[in-house]
């Protein structure tokens, strides 16, 4: 039986981060489930926080300060240091976009070292919270929220750390630069999401 083509496709990429990439579809969608559980978050704290008179809540102890509000120094350094990080990454997007190696390799690793500082300050910034986790409500969820974004640092720097030693490795080809643009989509909405859970964690207990 004899074939014939019905549409000529040679010239089509055979990658592409677009409406038409399943690799688009699955990040996004992923996006889109990790954003509907930080908004669950939100909306957690808001309706635990509408159940006290005071917010935060005393703490039981006796000792001064009863309700201690979150200490802004290190949340808002980690702040600046995530928007910062903006930049190296899209230097690393566009230079994998544009075939250009050396670019990409040192975007990357500007990305996974303010990555790493973003981690130690995350620690410093649990510390500076004044709640245990198990102090109250207050403490459970200001703790969870601040333990699933560090979650996602985590995971968007070890998957730089990967693609950055990949790119230090092996030649560039059309499918690890889609990764790379993978890769940057996720970092801003790590960015990002982080700039309305700060406002949460830092802001609203001090308009309350």
């Amino acid at each position: 039986m004899s074939t014939r083509p019905i549409i000529d496709v040679s010239e089509l990429p055979h990658h592409g981060f677009n409406t038409l990439d399943t690799i688009w579809w699955g990040n996004n969608l992923l996006l889109a489930i990790e954003t509907s559980m930080f908004v669950l978050l939100i909306a957690t704290y808001f309706y635990l926080r509408q159940n006290f008179e005071l917010w935060p809540p005393p703490l039981a102890q006796l000792t001064a300060p009863l309700n201690p509000l979150p200490d802004l120094g290190f949340g808002t350094a980690n702040t600046i240091l995530l928007l910062i990080s903006c930049a190296p990454m899209i230097w690393a997007d566009v230079s994998a976009r544009r075939g250009s190696q050396s670019g990409t390799q040192r975007g990357l690793l500007i990305c996974l070292l303010i990555g790493i500082g973003a981690m130690v300050l995350r620690g410093f910034e649990f510390r500076a919270v004044k709640f245990r986790w198990d102090s109250n409500a207050y403490g459970s969820i200001v703790w969870f929220i601040l333990g699933m974004h560090m979650l996602h640092l985590l995971t968007v720097t070890c998957e730089t750390l990967l693609l950055t030693g990949w790119s230090f490795m092996r030649e560039f080809d059309m499918k690890h630069r889609v990764d790379i643009t993978a890769l940057a989509v996720y970092w801003y909405w790590v960015v990002g999401i982080w700039m309305v859970l700060y406002a949460v964690v830092y802001f609203a207990p001090r308009v309350s």
